[in-house]
């Protein structure tokens, strides 16, 4: 529980976006006031370290008298939402306490877990139902400014599409560098033609940039000059939230499927997997019956041995369909992803596994805990309690688009009650949303 306890895993704060960066200064500078209310400002968002740092501070009595009670119910807390480091202190001040006293802590320790709004992430949640068909997709024009400096990067894109099949309404979820690519994929999106359903939709895409395969020397440049890998892992939800989107860009950009352990030890490197560079391709092959996505062994010559998982199909129809088949001479001894719709080509894809560390998700979920806005927003789009979260403050861009989509689903009261509350606060494409629904 000493300082170096708490400078080694920075968490961030709250909705006002003070964040424990600040609330570490004012510890350390002995304000502890401010420290506590930021850090307390921290705890909906089911901020494990936020939660310790309070622990520490009743232990300790900074800010108040030290509160052995209270501090194991933070304690309790910190390991509830995933501290492995709280679980030996708990052990330790439970044997100082009477049993009264640990009947209080657990009644504490309740209570404030029922305050947790964020206790973990759901599995994606599809917005598309019944997308309607692609019948032109404009790739954007690479910016003259941006390709003249070598910049890659990405957008993260919300729209509407009308009964008529056309993009009717546009906005920049996320970008990467900031700016930099918005107005040509705005462009590009709002040129997109669907086919006409007589009903309007909801799309969300991202768009990737880059001249050619992403280089090894550049990223790390780049990674290296923004310190992405030091400033994440001191607790910069700034710096997490760009190294997340780096980690997405690359996992995309790769030749590879990128699979994500969470049981893979968690060891901080500022070296990148080489298959994130790797010029081994993809290819394509028929396969007769087989449609969704697969995952599979081959032996040495390429020959399915075994199914390993199969998300639309049954695995054992899967099976019966992938097992004896040869993928590709150059497909051995491997571990390959397999994704096709219904009567096409399957795309084959090798697949690597790596630690949460190389993970966008992991990063984009370490920033909104620690407070980073961008990030929440980015989660809200596929996560029910970020979604729910955000809500309850007042953020005019989830209200809007949540209102989108209830009214696409058919509540249209409530879907119109949040445009007109984004609208009040002056969001300007609430208005543009609401006219073109």
């Amino acid at each position: 529980m000493r300082k170096s306890l708490l400078a080694a895993s920075l968490l961030l704060s709250t909705w006002a976006q003070a964040d424990l960066l600040d609330a570490l200064q004012h510890y350390e500078q002995k304000d502890y006031p401010k420290a506590s209310a930021e850090f307390t400002q921290l705890l909906p968002l089911g901020n494990e370290v936020a939660a310790f740092n309070l622990a520490v501070m009743f232990y300790k009595g900074e800010g108040a008298a030290a509160d052995p009670v209270k501090a194991l119910a933070y304690f309790q807390l910190a390991a509830e939402l995933g501290d492995s480091r709280a679980t030996g202190v708990i052990s330790s001040i439970s044997k100082q306490l009477s049993a009264t006293e640990l009947q209080q802590a657990d009644e504490q320790s309740h209570l404030l877990l029922t305050q947790v709004q964020i206790k973990e992430i759901e599995d994606e949640r599809s917005d598309l139902i019944d997308f309607p068909e692609v019948v032109s997709r404009k790739a954007p024009s690479y910016p003259k400014e941006a390709a003249t400096k070598g910049l890659f990067g990405y957008n993260v894109l919300r729209f509407v599409i009308d009964e008529q099949g056309n993009v009717s309404a546009v906005e920049v979820l996320g970008s990467f560098p900031a700016k930099t690519f918005d107005k040509a994929s705005a462009r590009a999106i709002k040129s997109w033609k669907y086919a006409a359903t007589g009903q309007k939709h909801q799309g969300k895409v991202a768009l990737h940039y880059s001249l050619g395969p992403l280089s090894k020397h550049r990223v790390n440049q780049f990674m290296q000059e923004h310190k992405l890998v030091e400033y994440a892992v001191a607790g910069s939800p700034q710096h997490q939230y760009m190294l997340g989107t780096m980690m997405d860009l690359l996992a995309t950009n790769a030749n590879y499927h990128v699979n994500v352990d969470k049981d893979l030890p968690l060891e901080v490197s500022t070296e990148l997997p080489e298959q994130f560079f790797s010029r081994k391709s993809s290819f394509k092959t028929r396969i007769e019956g087989f449609y969704g996505s697969a995952e599979v062994k081959t032996d040495p010559k390429g020959v399915v041995t075994e199914v390993l998982s199969a998300d639309k199909m049954k695995l054992q129809q899967a099976s019966a369909l992938l097992i004896g088949k040869e993928l590709d001479e150059d497909a051995s001894h491997g571990h390959y992803r397999l994704w096709g719709d219904p009567g096409k080509a399957a795309l084959v894809e090798p697949v690597i596994t790596l630690s949460q560390l190389h993970s966008g998700h992991y990063w984009w979920s370490m920033a909104a805990k620690n407070g980073s806005l961008d990030a929440q927003r980015q989660l809200a789009a596929f996560s029910p309690q970020w979604e729910n979260y955000l809500l309850q403050n007042n953020d005019p861009q989830v209200q809007a688009w949540s209102g989108v989509r209830k009214i696409l689903q058919g509540d249209k009261v409530e879907g119109q009650l949040l445009l007109e509350k984004a609208i009040a606060q002056h969001y300007e494409l609430a208005s543009e949303l609401k006219a073109v629904l």
